[in-house]
């Protein structure tokens, strides 16, 4: 199942398609909210999501699934990587901002959100939430 299965940030990326949006600080943030929304919205989307989250057991037998998620990790990482560096060439975050450790911080931020709100649905408001914690921290990365 898990090699069939589409995760929401692959649909995202589908979804969006190649935007020209020339603020890479927003291109990420629409990136990170589109996943939030395919998430709250499409319920074969967060089965999948919260199976491979929360209910997978990374044995040998199921290896190919723990390869997969390394690897999509690793993509979408390198996604918000790719954005922030853009984003401090272009002046809009301080040459002391490491776009590696910001990608890294960001990808905590949305996973451990993604991870709580799959375990409670009611607990909060993703994409409100979410929204806020996205920027708040690109708003931190600005101020440093």
């Amino acid at each position: 199942m898990m090699d069939r299965a589409k995760m929401p940030m692959d649909t995202a990326i589908q979804q969006l398609g190649e935007r020209e949006i020339a603020d890479p600080l927003q291109r990420l943030r629409d990136e990170l909210m589109a996943v939030l929304h395919i998430v709250v919205s499409d319920e074969k989307a967060r089965r999948v999501f919260e199976i491979a989250t929360l209910k997978t057991e990374f044995t040998e037998e199921v290896d190919s699934a723990r390869v997969r998620k390394r690897e999509a990790v690793a993509e979408w990482r390198g996604r918000m990587e790719t954005n922030l560096a853009e984003a401090r060439a272009n002046g809009q975050l301080p040459a002391g901002v490491d776009p590696h450790n910001a990608a890294t911080c960001m990808w905590v931020i949305i996973d451990g959100l993604l991870r709580n709100w799959l375990f409670d649905l009611e607990s909060f408001d993703l994409m409100a939430l979410g929204g806020e914690l996205i920027d708040t921290f690109l708003a931190g990365l600005k101020a440093r």
